[in-house]
């Protein structure tokens, strides 16, 4: 496992699409949540491993992507129809970024 996930190269592809859009990517120590959309920032819990930080972060863009409009979704009583939209959505950036 790398030092710092954040030199990884998926992560700087996808922190790199997230710019492109105007969201900001902050690693902060998280307590409760692995990663967190908030209106335009994505906030990704530091100390995960490589794979699962690439993954929380395509998951969090995929939801901004999918669900910006939404308001807030972990309280929406289509929760898990938007968990599934987002993790679809994550496969398919990762299924690109690895072409």
């Amino acid at each position: 496992m790398m030092d710092n996930v954040q030199d990884s190269e998926a992560v700087k592809e996808l922190i790199k699409l997230a710019d492109r859009k105007d969201i900001s990517v902050k690693f902060k120590p998280l307590k409760y949540n692995d990663g967190l959309l908030k209106g335009n920032q994505i906030l990704i819990r530091e100390g995960m491993d490589e794979s699962h930080t690439i993954w929380i972060l395509a998951h969090e863009i995929a939801h901004w992507f999918l669900h910006y409009d939404k308001g807030n979704t972990i309280t929406d009583p289509r929760h898990d129809e938007y968990e599934e939209q987002a993790n679809r959505g994550a496969r398919l950036l990762l299924c690109a970024l690895s072409q």
